[in-house]
């Protein structure tokens, strides 16, 4: 009941927000809405909100305006249509430094702590790490048709995620952002992998500390995920050099099918199609969908 109405006094809340066009300045809320609408979050420091921001906007024939983010009402309407926005208070750094900063790297801390735009999930992971400004001038369409993202497709992960942190809802998140990075263009793939990793990296420090009796198989579950990751980023040579090096008999029953993935897949990417063909019965029909996006 009391999720019930927190929900219902957020959407009434947040429509009042949109139809003003400010940004919200509650992250708690920002989080929540992202997870109601199925859209990335918008953020940025509030030091960096309270001088003249400018970005470029283009039109339908591509001719680029300089307009001021926080001033321009086309600029409002844009953020308000594909992302959640938020102003984040500087008095919350140390706290979300805490929570989000450890085992990150130089690049996702850098991102971090910059004044640039960031894009994040509704759990609050930046996503555009690799994404710089135009001539020192940030391009807001750009970053519309390159992060601006549906996340439907994420829905019960990351729901699940969202409402209880574990092993299993990290890891299965973790795996839903690898299938949508096997999906996703070109621009944005080796992002949504490291957005997959993160959640990895939690999933794997859950598993040490956890009691579950098949730890090996499901280690070695991640392990095999990792080449899966090489997969999308176009990396078939690796993983089938990487492969070769496994013996068929060391792989746990339960991971056989995502073996078998792996092998038909890089085989095909290198290649040896005939080769390729021997795994093709233990493969899914849910991973076989995946191998065109993989496979060239």
């Amino acid at each position: 009941m009391k999720k019930v109405v927190f929900t219902l006094f957020l959407s009434i809340f947040m429509i009042s927000f949109a139809s003003s066009q400010e940004w919200l300045t509650s992250f708690k809320f920002a989080k929540r809405l992202a997870l109601m609408e199925d859209k990335m979050i918008l953020a940025v420091w509030e030091n960096s909100s309270s001088h003249a921001y400018p970005v470029f906007i283009e039109d339908s024939k591509g001719n680029k305006y300089q307009v001021r983010l926080f001033e321009d009402e086309n600029a409002a309407k844009l953020v308000w249509e594909y992302f959640v926005p938020v102003i984040i208070s500087e008095s919350n750094y140390d706290d979300l430094a805490a929570e989000y900063l450890t085992d990150k790297n130089y690049q996702y801390k850098d991102r971090f702590n910059d004044d640039f735009l960031k894009v994040m999930d509704p759990n609050g992971n930046i996503i555009n790490t690799g994404f710089q400004d135009e001539y020192g001038i940030l391009n807001l369409t750009t970053l519309i048709r390159n992060y601006a993202l549906n996340i439907s497709f994420l829905k019960p992960e990351i729901n699940n995620y969202f409402e209880n942190k574990s092993f299993s809802s990290a890891f299965r998140l973790a795996v839903k952002y690898l299938d949508f990075a096997t999906y996703a263009k070109e621009d944005i793939k080796k992002e949504l992998v490291n957005l997959s990793d993160i959640y990895m990296l939690e999933a794997s420090k859950m598993l040490v500390e956890s009691d579950y009796d098949n730890k090996p198989a499901l280690k070695q579950k991640i392990e095999l995920l990792d080449l899966n990751k090489e997969l999308i980023l176009g990396k078939h040579r690796k993983v089938y050099r990487t492969l070769k090096k496994i013996e068929v008999s060391s792989v746990d029953e339960i991971n056989m099918s995502l073996y078998a993935f792996l092998q038909y897949t890089s085989l095909r990417g290198v290649g040896k199609i005939e080769e390729s063909l021997k795994w093709q019965e233990q493969v899914t029909q849910n991973d076989m969908n995946k191998v065109k996006f993989l496979v060239k």
